[in-house]
């Protein structure tokens, strides 16, 4: 067989072996697009979570305060007590035993108690000794109960201090998107307790700051989990990228069989 006869089976070699990774090319692409169509269409929020009986209550004025929190160890307490050296300024943890040690009253068990019931055992129990006491307390650190913030399209996401009065808003503006994400997709999802079921809402945060409308700025409970999705486009591209980069390693090796040029 001469030169010119091997060096055209060569080529027809080659041409035959780049058709393939054509084939596997658009394959690939065939794939991704059913891909991409699959995981990312818009998810709807389950139908009992919202609505007048849903389980997530929407943060109006009156039930955003941490009036309704119930501490827990190892919260830190800060006590108010106007002409009450022995108390005012104090700022205690409370122990593993749900107590908190303070001078004059001694051990007081406060866990699952609110701040305002807390303040009037201690109004109570400094009555004893003082006329006209009025001792308040307020959680000086939140360290007992948490909800989550996921996803790559975030960009502090983690595990975040639970406080009675977090919002959907107030969260996502502390975890701050990138430019990875979808926020007409973010959902919040509520694990079942106490017979209530478990339940996810979608929220359009996009429309709230755009609109000012505010009715999915629902209020967080301890455990709740908000997940910031990548758009669309971001995850057309990570699965381009996952996809093409075998196909391309396949085609690169195809180039590399080239002949190198003989004599004629």
């Amino acid at each position: 067989m001469d030169v010119r006869s091997t060096t055209r089976n060569r080529k027809r070699l080659i041409e035959r072996r780049g058709g393939l990774a054509r084939l596997g090319w658009w394959i690939g692409v065939t794939a991704l697009v059913a891909q991409v169509v699959g995981c990312t269409a818009a998810r709807q929020s389950d139908l009992r979570a919202e609505g007048p009986s849903g389980v997530f209550r929407p943060a109006v004025s009156q039930d955003v305060s941490a009036t309704e929190y119930r501490v827990a160890p190892p919260d830190k307490l800060q006590i108010r007590a106007p002409g009450i050296k022995e108390l005012d300024g104090v700022v205690t943890t409370i122990r593993p035993d749900g107590k908190i040690s303070v001078n004059l009253l001694r051990e007081i068990y406060v866990a699952n108690k609110t701040p305002a019931e807390i303040g009037q055992i201690l109004t109570d129990g400094a009555g004893k000794y003082y006329n006209h006491v009025q001792v308040s307390v307020e959680v000086a650190e939140y360290a007992s109960k948490f909800y989550e913030v996921f996803g790559l399209a975030v960009r502090d996401g983690g595990r975040k201090p639970y406080t009675g009065r977090n919002t959907v808003v107030a969260a996502l503006a502390g975890a701050g998107f990138n430019e990875r994400a979808w926020p007409q997709q973010v959902s919040i999802s509520r694990p079942a307790r106490e017979g209530q079921p478990r339940a996810t809402v979608i929220v359009d945060m996009k429309q709230m700051y755009m609109t000012g409308d505010t009715r999915q700025n629902y209020l967080l409970e301890e455990g709740d989990i908000v997940y910031v999705p990548d758009s669309p486009l971001e995850a057309w591209a990570d699965s381009t990228r996952k996809i093409l980069s075998p196909l391309t390693g396949i085609m690169g090796a195809g180039q590399s069989m080239a002949p190198a040029a003989g004599p004629r």
